[in-house]
């Protein structure tokens, strides 16, 4: 086993190292916690393993092995057939200056074992089950070609040295293509020590919409949880506690579509149980899906997904439709340089005919984000135009936007929130205050929809914002 004495102490770090092995669930089944996200996914093309075999060879995490041998990083596996033990997530908690990968099969980071010997020294293992540490950080380096290089700084005893991340194609048996942070970064990288990240695409296209389709009621909620943001008690829930708030709400609201921002990733699968259980007697009712914000990961041209705290995943947003939902997609907001990327994310209920979105702006006004608004005014077109592209859907969507109804960017006449209005029918027309002194919530629907009266919520707790709920009457098609 790898010990860390560099971190919580020996013992510590070696009941760690035990509780990530026994709980990695099985490769096949992926991480039931970490599997709902709409995040960008990865596969990691080993240039010298891919020369060697004549064909695309990509990263395999082993997490069928044993021992400290569990999780370790290999180039070995054609890049024409992916699985779970092939797909890499990035993640950052320090704004994007380094990355971690996540193994999507078993949902733990990758490490970089400095404490193991000889020829294993350095070597990666997605086993880390805690948050993000000093041992899962990478710098990410974009070079000629569309090849990466993957640099670890290994720090101890008063000295430092950073290391490029190679595979070993020359090793044999169990160790060939082995990924070791190993090669000396003072040089160039050779094409033992460069990858190509390989988006995996998601389906592009929602299913065919059921036509026709009757007139329908349906009852949407839309919150801002504030679950990463420590001003607020939900941050300091339970995951219990986290998931019966939203579900109180939900039970208020007589919800059939639930829209989150400021939501942590490994409490959607926990959301979706809470909510069958409180609203459907523990029926398959409800299928919740997660999208993240991001960071730029330095000068790489990639992004990286932002950390919730207390371990929980990435930090974005969510959305609760019913379970016959098949079809779901981040939609990334053109967000100011060196901040937040921030999300939207859709989710297709086929035989309503409804695309149901959740949104998250940025911040917007002096000190923030966007000091002058134009960005997010861009959002709001950029969200207009992409919940109504899918022929056939009905869009029905809001979450925070972050900005009044009447705010308009500086040097400006035109509201913020404008492209929203001229194409949507919003909720709440008297724009009751939903947080601080403001309205910055918001459900809207097509023009030819009607809302019933809207709904919000009578006092600011446990989040720092009120949520809002009504029911929006869609006409037969």
């Amino acid at each position: 086993m790898t010990i860390r004495t560099t971190r919580t102490g020996v013992l510590g770090a070696f009941l760690l190292t035990l509780l990530a092995l026994f709980l990695a669930p099985p490769a096949q089944a992926g991480d039931p916690l970490t599997e709902k996200s709409a995040g960008r996914k990865y596969a990691l093309e080993s240039k010298a393993a891919t020369a060697k075999a004549g064909e695309s060879i990509c990263v395999t995490a082993e997490i069928n092995d044993a021992g400290n041998q569990a999780g370790k990083l290999r180039a070995r596996k054609s890049c024409e057939s992916l699985g779970s033990w092939e797909t890499f997530t990035l993640h950052t908690n320090d704004k994007g200056s380094r990355a971690a990968l996540r193994s999507e099969a078993n949902g733990l980071y990758v490490s970089a074992e400095f404490h193991d010997a000889g020829s294993h020294k350095g070597m990666l293992r997605a086993r880390q089950a805690g948050s993000i540490g000093n041992w899962e950080r990478f710098e990410l380096k974009h070079h000629e070609g569309g090849w990466y290089s993957l640099t670890y700084n290994f720090t101890e005893g008063g000295s430092s040295e950073n290391y490029y991340v190679s595979a070993e194609i020359n090793s044999t048996g169990s160790d060939e293509g082995l990924l070791r942070a190993r090669a000396s970064a003072k040089n160039a990288p050779g094409s033992w020590e460069l990858f190509k990240l390989r988006q995996i695409s998601s389906p592009s296209e929602p299913p065919t919409p059921t036509f026709p389709t009757p007139a329908r009621d349906i009852n949407v909620l839309t919150w801002n949880a504030c679950g990463n943001n420590d001003s607020c008690d939900m941050y300091e829930y339970s995951v219990n506690e986290f998931t019966e708030a939203i579900a109180t709400q939900a039970q208020r609201a007589s919800a059939g579509v639930i829209l989150l921002q400021e939501f942590c990733e490994k409490l959607a699968k926990p959301l979706e149980h809470k909510l069958e259980d409180r609203l459907n007697s523990g029926a398959d009712a409800w299928d919740v899906r997660f999208a993240p914000i991001q960071y730029a990961i330095g000068k790489s041209g990639r992004w990286a997904q932002k950390s919730c705290a207390k371990n929980r995943g990435a930090y974005g947003v969510a959305i609760a439709v019913p379970a016959e939902n098949t079809w779901y997609k981040a939609v990334e907001l053109n967000s100011p340089e060196k901040t937040e990327r921030r999300t939207a994310l859709c989710a297709a209920v086929q035989s309503w005919a409804v695309m149901a979105c959740t949104a998250h702006f940025s911040t917007g006004g002096k000190g923030y984000d966007d000091p002058e608004r134009h960005v997010q005014q861009a959002q709001a077109a950029h969200l207009a135009e992409k919940v109504a592209e899918y022929p056939g859907y009905r869009p029905v969507f809001g979450g925070d936007l972050n900005a009044t109804p009447t705010v308009t960017p500086e040097e400006s006449t035109v509201p913020v929130l404008q492209p929203l209005y001229q194409k949507f029918k919003e909720c709440d027309p008297t724009n009751t205050v939903t947080a601080g002194n403001s309205k910055l919530d918001y459900l809207f629907a097509p023009n030819t929809a009607t809302w019933a009266p809207c709904h919000v919520g009578g006092s600011v707790g446990p989040s720092d914002h009120k949520p809002v709920w009504g029911t929006v009457t869609l006409p037969a098609r």
